[in-house]
């Protein structure tokens, strides 16, 4: 078994497979400040090579592959794009309204035996630039026996003003954890813990993990741990979007001297998983420490 290895680059850091490319995270571009700045991981790659992600795409260039996006964030827009006005009831774009998700840096990297697990330190910028809240991320990259790949992904938010208070979209009611897919996942099939299937009967629904089966092969799935708040989350689902909706029931206030501690799943993999086998795989998830 090749070991997965770490690469580092003016941009942040790839995760490869021998000479193959699994990911590209993405912590250093600069980008227009109407998207709302924030690092993510675009591409993302099935170990076959088939490519998962889409990539600032024209109708939306504020979604970036794999990343954290905070519609409200007390006063900021920390997703990027157009607020939704309920005054109007429509989408329009706030300008000095954009915060950023901004690397700080990277503070620890380990890489063992076919794992891979590295620490970053962020700040939340509002529109002006103030610091709004520190955070700690995580990230575990895990080889699986089978054509595949396992990540852990782990947050700590601490606040650096008295509140914050971070809200949904009201309309769509997306925020947090989000996967924008490309071809050829742009019509993914979507499957949950809870035996729905589609994106039409799993959007708004409660489940402990999301598959999404690509139509030329390959599939991904993202989990939400046990000890997350409001777990099982609410899934934010479109054909081409597949998001854990931590705040879809409503707002969530943190205030300073707390910390909100978030842990999700994301498998990568070449053959779309039985529910037995995404089972197995939340358990593995699930259990780590």
């Amino acid at each position: 078994m090749i070991d997965l290895g770490l690469r580092e680059n003016c941009l942040g850091f790839e995760i490869h497979d021998g000479e193959r490319l699994v990911t590209l995270y993405r912590a250093r571009e600069e980008l227009p400040r109407s998207e709302s700045p924030k690092p993510c991981f675009a591409p993302i790659y099935t170990p076959s090579g088939g490519l998962v992600t889409e990539y600032r795409p024209a109708d939306h260039p504020w979604h970036t592959g794999l990343y954290f996006g905070w519609v409200h964030a007390n006063d900021a827009n920390l997703w990027g794009g157009p607020w939704y006005l309920p005054d109007k009831g429509k989408y329009e774009l706030v300008e000095g309204s954009h915060g950023v998700q901004r690397h700080v840096d990277f503070v620890e990297e380990q890489v063992e035996g076919g794992e891979v697990f590295i620490q970053e330190e962020l700040e939340w910028l509002d529109a002006r630039d103030g610091v709004m809240a520190e955070e700690l991320r995580s990230y575990t990259f895990r080889k699986l026996e089978e054509p595949g790949y396992l990540w852990t992904i782990e947050t700590r938010i601490r606040p650096a003003v008295e509140r914050l208070v971070m809200g949904a979209s009201r309309a769509a009611r997306y925020s947090g954890l989000e996967l924008r897919m490309g071809p050829p996942f742009a019509d993914a099939h979507h499957q949950s813990s809870e035996g729905l299937e589609g994106h039409e009967n799993i959007m708004s629904q409660k489940a402990r993990w999301v598959s999404a089966e690509g139509a030329a092969g390959g599939a991904v799935v993202m989990m939400d741990h046990p000890g997350n708040p409001r777990h099982p989350t609410p899934w934010f689902i479109r054909r081409n979007l597949l998001g854990a909706g931590l705040l879809m029931e409503g707002d969530l206030e943190v205030r300073r001297g707390e910390q909100l501690v978030l842990r999700y799943g994301f498998a990568v993999l070449d053959a779309a998983p039985s529910p037995e086998k995404v089972e197995e795989l939340y358990d593995k998830f699930a259990s780590q420490g």
